[in-house]
């Protein structure tokens, strides 16, 4: 469809050309043929008027038709114009500099010309040149009348005798040379006509002049009469001057004589001249506004001629140079969507098909350019991916792994920080990032750092290793901190990396270790010698508790105490075996809730001021435990927390909850006792360390190794408004 619209519009600018061509000629020749038919012969003037007229209107009809298609093709660059039609502004300011390089010459010449013209013919037709034009005829016409009349004077006195002749003689031969004799110094010729108007006789003096008879006799025979008159005549190139003498009253026949004299020829020719000139002067003077319209026309055909011409070669020039630019314009657009299988045809030899063989150059390049920046586009696109999956990879290995992880550029700035950071120190990643290490470090953590900074500058390590305890949020953490600097291919100091264990239940695993190991050690120690201690105190008093009458009171006392205190130590070395020496977890699947529902049930009826609740999640699952074993755990939970109450009575809440996303089954024991301080809430799972006046410091910490020889966690924290919630995670 496409072709043949170009086609079709190809073939119309064709046919407009061959018109505007065509037209162009044929003004051209009119405006010759009117030029030339602008001298009306003397014949016929009003002819020549009439076909000036008709002339001019085909000039102007056929003017017509080339403003006809160059308006046509303004309006037609109107509407490429308002549609935005790529090219139309640049073809617009050419026909504009085209039209105002034509208008700027040709107009100022029009005036120019116009007025040249009507000033000359002004001048031409002015009465100072009229004037002198009618005295020189005036002067000529009087010259040849007093040479007629010269005439007419001369010969008539010579009349009588010529008649007397013409009657006496009868031979032609001897009136001839009688006349002539008569006339010789007077006359160039003589000729004698009857009433019939045939010539008797005739006379030439110089027979080289040529005299038409035939005329003559036609000239003869249009004057009658008895006086002389004096008659024009021509004969061929030479003027006469001719008189009609009648000779009927000498005669008595009718006859009459004619007498010519001719002028000289150049004075002939000059007087002829003159009397033709004023007669053209006074036919053109008739035509003096008609030549000024015919030539203001004709100077106005040719200014709009040369306009039109210009303005249409303006366009045909902005066609020809828009063309190209609008192909290469709209190649540019589907080069931009990305089709660069776009080409040009290079159908000039000028530099504008040079422009567009380069142009096809040029996309050929683009072409195998993008082939190459394509494949190295995939290359890189399969490098990125891989790279993409190891960044991937990491962020989970970072994400997941246990140790903390925080990067810091050279500007001390957040890059990188993991989910265990977040969980050590209770911040997000998100608003971490981009900020200063310093607004998230504390003083205790900000000597830490110093002290790497401080050897770093001192040159003596890169790299750092060291076990530390921080305090966050109250909570004290033990950690072990590794941190190495950052160094690109170049040397240059990217930042620092550090990688933060928390080793604070490993390590309260080794502190417990250790307990049970002196524990067992002090359990044997020191039961050995308790029991013969105990006997020896026991036997003492069966035997000589009744001898010793005086101080028997005594004596039974210090026997008494001896024995109750050996007891009392028995339960301890119990205690510290107990401890040391827990029984393997026998692990089988238990209901959480009625383990809890026992412990409670022990204490609901002894403790009438405490409000005991308990709450649970329907889909709790049943999970592997050691039922004996977590009994002590919720037993030791319960006892802590009604001791923390005391007398004047609380409320104690337990709540069970299950999280099916993470398979955690929880436990929380809240109350709302005097509660522990922020510093000593890790220490509370050491042995030996307790907050009651008599206790043994070994509850909490029996209940931790129950525990975590469920694999499960317990952690403390304070209550609100007071008290102290204890969290128990065990695998669901």
């Amino acid at each position: 469809m496409n072709t043949l619209d170009s086609k079709s519009a190809e073939k119309r600018r064709f046919w407009e050309r061959i018109v505007i061509c065509a037209a162009f000629i044929i003004i051209l020749t009119l405006g010759f043929v009117q030029g030339w038919f602008f001298k009306p012969p003397s014949e016929a003037p009003l002819f020549s008027n009439i076909l000036l007229v008709v002339f001019i209107n085909l000039n102007v009809l056929l003017l017509l038709l080339l403003a006809y298609l160059v308006l046509r093709n303004f309006v037609k660059l109107i509407f490429e114009r308002k549609k935005n039609i790529l090219g139309s502004k640049l073809k617009t300011r050419l026909v504009a500099a085209t039209v105002c390089l034509t208008l700027i010459p040709t107009v100022p010449l029009f005036w120019l010309a116009s007025q040249f013209i009507f000033s000359s013919l002004d001048h031409w037709f002015s009465s100072s040149v009229q004037e002198s034009l009618e005295n020189s005829v005036l002067l000529a016409r009087q010259y040849v009348e007093r040479e007629r009349t010269n005439l007419v004077s001369e010969c008539s006195a010579l009349v009588p005798e010529a008649a007397r002749m013409i009657t006496e003689q009868k031979g032609n031969a001897h009136l001839e040379s009688g006349i002539g004799f008569l006339f010789a110094a007077r006359i160039d010729a003589a000729y004698v006509f009857n009433s019939a108007g045939d010539l008797r006789w005739s006379f030439r003096q110089n027979t080289a002049q040529v005299i038409d008879i035939a005329l003559l006799t036609r000239s003869f025979q249009k004057e009658s009469g008895t006086a002389s008159k004096i008659i024009s005549f021509t004969s061929g190139p030479q003027n006469a001057i001719a008189a009609r003498i009648p000779l009927q009253s000498l005669t008595g026949d009718g006859s009459a004589l004619i007498v010519l004299r001719f002028l000289p020829g150049e004075l002939a020719l000059k007087l002829g001249s003159i009397t033709r000139g004023y007669d053209n002067y006074l036919q053109l003077k008739m035509l003096h506004l008609p030549l000024k319209k015919s030539h203001f026309i004709t100077f106005s055909i040719v200014t709009m001629l040369a306009i039109f011409s210009a303005v249409w070669f303006g366009f045909y020039l902005a066609k020809n140079l828009t063309g190209p630019i609008q192909k290469l314009l709209r190649a540019t657009q589907q080069i931009a969507e990305g089709n660069l299988d776009v080409r040009l045809d290079p159908d000039r030899q000028d530099e504008i098909g040079m422009l567009m063989a380069s142009f096809n150059n040029m996309i050929e390049d683009l072409s195998e350019g993008r082939k190459k920046l394509d494949l190295a586009y995939n290359a890189l696109q399969s490098t990125n991916i891989e790279l993409e999956d190891r960044r991937r990879y990491m962020e989970v290995v970072l994400k997941n792994i246990a140790a903390g992880v925080v990067s810091v550029d050279a500007e001390g700035k957040i890059t990188t920080i993991n989910n265990s950071v977040e969980v050590l120190f209770g911040v997000r990643a998100e608003e971490a990032k981009g900020k200063h290490y310093t607004a998230f470090l504390d003083q205790s953590q900000m000597e830490i750092v110093k002290g790497f900074i401080s050897c770093y500058k001192e040159g003596r390590h890169a790299y750092l290793e060291q076990a530390a305890q921080v305090t966050v949020a109250g909570v004290p953490i033990s950690l072990f901190i590794k941190i190495s600097v950052l160094r690109d291919d170049q040397d240059q100091f990217m930042g620092i990396v550090a990688v933060l264990d928390d080793f604070t239940e490993l390590e309260k695993a080794q502190r417990m270790a250790a307990w049970r190991e002196v524990a067992r050690r002090i359990a044997h120690e020191i039961k050995n010698p308790l029991t013969p201690i105990q006997l020896s105190a026991q036997r003492l008093r069966r035997k000589y508790r009744e001898l010793v009458e005086k101080d028997g009171s005594v004596f039974d006392e210090c026997t008494h105490t001896i024995i109750q205190q050996v007891d009392h130590m028995k339960s301890l070395v119990n205690e510290f075996s107990r401890f040391a020496r827990l029984p393997r977890a026998k692990l089988e699947p238990c209901s959480l809730y009625e383990i809890v529902e026992e412990g409670l049930g022990l204490y609901r009826h002894n403790f009438s001021t405490i409000s005991f609740h308990l709450e649970k999640d329907d889909d709790m699952p049943a999970l592997r435990l050691d039922r004996d074993q977590f009994r002590q755990v919720i037993i030791n939970l319960l006892e802590n927390s009604v001791h923390a109450i005391g007398p004047e009575g609380g409320e104690i809440s337990i709540r069970l909850s299950y999280d099916s996303a993470l398979k955690i089954a929880r436990l929380e024991c809240a109350d709302t006792g005097h509660g522990i301080a922020p510093e000593n809430r890790q220490r509370v799972f050491e042995p030996y360390y307790s907050t009651k006046e008599k206790g043994t410091g070994l509850g909490l910490a029996i209940v931790s190794s129950i525990i975590a020889d469920h694999n499960g966690f317990i952690r403390i924290r304070g209550n609100e408004p007071r008290g102290t919630v204890f969290t128990v995670e065990l695998p669901g």
